[in-house]
């Protein structure tokens, strides 16, 4: 018998339970079209750090490395996403982390691209779409939005109470939107100025250490820039300033986490060299990830 399902035929987004149609996803309305995205916003809080080449490539999987003729870096970066089509206006926040050029040595192609290492999300059910359709590295925690405090932006990440990262941005201020970095080319690679490197894995059912997915994927950089309607940041003499606390990773207290926080804080993270809080109007749906393995 054939593994294919006659549904798939359709070319039409599909995940389990599959006994109920098309799934509902942020690449297909219920017709099957793509939704509008050009109303939603992103405001993105994102802070890049310069590292150390031996102690990124250690997240690296087997094939992939940080370019060795560029200096190390690596972004936190707090996403808040609102009225996404998607959700019928909803929205949910974000916390990626961004391993910058990195090198893919498993394709005929040669892929450089910021490397997404872990990205976690406030709601479940964009996790559970992009690990299935996009095969992205979701976890969900607990996200609140930015507290403002006059100048002072925070952002923290927990799971069940229990914080594990916490972003304060002091002494912001607002600048005029030309100046910002999505304006401008940057020394390194960012995601949505030049891609997004991924390796999807799946485990085989009963089998341990054994896969029935493992293979790159990239996400290109969207066609066009989307409007910048805010920036903020602070001068480059008080990057010093700005705390990015992550505690250390106990099962106890993180007990589906630990591995991954324990990894973030082992993250060299020698300097700052940027600092940007930037808002736009509009968002992707990642339609064009693919799998290039």
């Amino acid at each position: 018998m054939s593994n294919e399902l006659s549904f798939e035929s359709t070319a039409r987004f599909h995940r389990v339970p599959v006994g109920f149609g098309p799934a509902p996803t942020p690449r297909q309305d219920p017709t099957g079209k793509r939704f509008d995205w050009s109303k939603a916003q992103a405001t993105t809080a994102g802070v890049t750090y310069v590292s150390e080449h031996a102690a990124l490539n250690a997240i690296l999987p087997d094939g992939y490395h940080v370019d060795e003729e560029v200096e190390a870096t690596v972004m936190f970066e707090v996403m808040e996403l609102r009225n996404l089509p998607w959700l019928n206006g909803r929205g949910y926040n974000t916390w990626g982390v961004y391993i910058n050029n990195v090198v893919c040595e498993r394709t005929k192609e040669r892929y450089v691209g910021s490397y997404m290492a872990v990205l976690f999300e406030s709601f479940t059910d964009p996790i559970t779409t992009g690990r299935e359709e996009l095969g992205f590295c979701k976890l969900w925690a607990e996200l609140p939005d930015a507290q403002l405090d006059g100048t002072t932006r925070t952002h923290t990440a927990s799971w069940f109470g229990t914080e594990f990262m916490k972003l304060v941005i002091p002494n912001m201020n607002q600048k005029d939107v030309s100046e910002a970095p999505a304006n401008h080319p940057r020394a390194w690679t960012h995601p949505t100025q030049s891609g997004i490197l991924h390796h999807r894995y799946i485990p085989t059912v009963g089998q341990p250490g054994k896969h029935d997915a493992s293979y790159t994927t990239w996400c290109p950089p969207p066609p066009g820039k989307p409007p910048l309607l805010s920036y903020f940041t602070i001068p480059a003499s008080e990057f010093a300033n700005v705390k990015l606390d992550i505690s250390e990773g106990k099962w106890e207290e993180l007990p589906t986490l630990w591995n991954v926080v324990e990894g973030l804080r082992g993250i060299p993270r020698e300097r700052i060299v940027e600092v940007a809080v930037q808002q736009f109007q509009g968002a992707s749906d990642l339609i064009a990830n693919q799998k290039v393995e």
